[in-house]
């Protein structure tokens, strides 16, 4: 085994690794605030923790960068003096209560996502049965790092007069913790395939879908990795050095969930950008079959022509044009996209979510003005 060196140092790591998941899961997370506004219209609860969970995320940045000026990612032997290693010690503590409620409410935020499109009881009491379990299982975390010493400041003083549960204890439970989430992650993998798999959509749309709702599994396999990092002899001996890849793991697992769930609505706005992009190719060809003069360019908005709907409908929303399909002679509305049911599951009667959506052609025409001559 190699020892150690005075040499030896995290710093660096931390910082560069801090900042890329901060970047990232902001540049996520403000991609689908973007599409939730301009395809939706309203932001949701889910939007609202996941937004907690950033602002955690954010601070957890902060709190380590703050941590390495008072020696964090060093060896405790190479920092001058015992009192900056407290403090660093402290403010990882502190830090890392806080990223646990962060895990929690990301994953919350995940499975409230997942139950607005699910259709089946079974489906709905399993994603409250994990959102509830995680935000159990992850506050405890967080709550026995306070309740473990007595008084709290002894958890990371040792020159404190006090008394504190056998660190083993702690690790143990962190390993189960952070285990357990693995497990719930790998579960919401599966269990999105399970909702879309009975829409009456084409295959290539839920196979496309499954895939952005299931990265989930990333999640998963980051908190796997960090329970390898929990050793308590470690963490005793040499805490400011070996908890730097703890902590970033544990980190890195509340940016994957960030970015996990916000991921699928940006698949929104690609869309619509093909959407455009071919209705403005069929207006073209269009244009240049009838051979006339000024033609007028088509957009999706003035192009697409929807079967058994009027113009004033395109403005309706999804849960009323259900309804006034229905009323009419019974015949549903055939207008329904799977990106309309993403965002609108929730004002959707719920017979018409269980039975499914039928999903007909779409097509497009263009449309040109002609010249009094002709």
């Amino acid at each position: 085994m190699t020892l150690p060196t005075e040499s030896d140092s995290a710093v660096t790591r931390l910082i560069i690794v801090f900042t890329l998941l901060a970047s990232l899961a902001g540049i996520t997370l403000g991609f689908r605030y973007y599409c939730k506004h301009r395809y939706a219209k309203q932001l949701g609860v889910d939007d609202l923790l996941l937004g907690i969970s950033y602002l955690i995320l954010t601070a957890a940045a902060i709190c380590t960068a703050v941590a390495t000026r008072h020696g964090f990612g060093q060896h405790i032997w190479t920092i001058p003096r015992p009192t900056q290693a407290i403090t660093a010690a402290g403010i990882v503590f502190i830090g890392g209560a806080f990223v646990f409620f962060g895990i929690a409410l990301a994953k919350t935020s995940i499975c409230l996502t997942l139950y607005n499109i699910a259709g089946k009881k079974w489906q709905k009491w399993t994603l409250v049965f994990v959102a509830a379990s995680v935000l159990v299982t992850k506050l405890l975390s967080g709550i026995f790092i306070f309740v473990s010493c007595t008084p709290v400041q002894k958890r990371w003083n040792p020159m404190v007069k006090g008394s504190c549960w056998d660190i083993n204890v702690l690790c143990r439970y962190w390993s189960f913790s952070g285990a357990w989430s693995a497990v719930t992650d790998f579960a919401l993998v599966v269990l999105p395939w399970c909702i879309i798999w009975h829409l009456q959509v084409k295959k290539i749309e839920k196979i496309v879908l499954g895939f952005v709702l299931s990265l989930g599994l990333l999640t998963g396999i980051v908190a796997a990795i960090k329970t390898t990092y929990i050793q308590a002899s470690d963490l005793e001996h040499d805490f400011t050095y070996a908890a730097a890849d703890l902590v970033i793991w544990e980190s890195a697992e509340l940016a994957v969930a960030i970015i996990a769930v916000a991921i699928p609505f940006g698949r929104l706005a690609v869309q619509d950008y093909f959407k455009r992009k071919r209705a403005r190719s069929a207006g073209n060809a269009t244009s240049q079959a009838s051979g006339t003069r000024g033609t007028e360019p088509a957009t999706s908005e003035s192009t697409m022509v929807r079967r058994d709907v009027n113009d004033a409908d395109d403005e309706m929303p999804l849960a009323g044009r259900v309804l006034k399909a229905e009323a009419n002679s019974g015949v549903r509305s055939s207008t329904v996209s799977l990106e309309q049911f993403l965002r609108e599951a929730p004002e959707m009667p719920g017979a018409w979510r269980e039975s499914g959506i039928m999903l007909t052609r779409e097509f497009t025409v263009g449309r040109h003005r002609r010249d009094a001559s002709e």
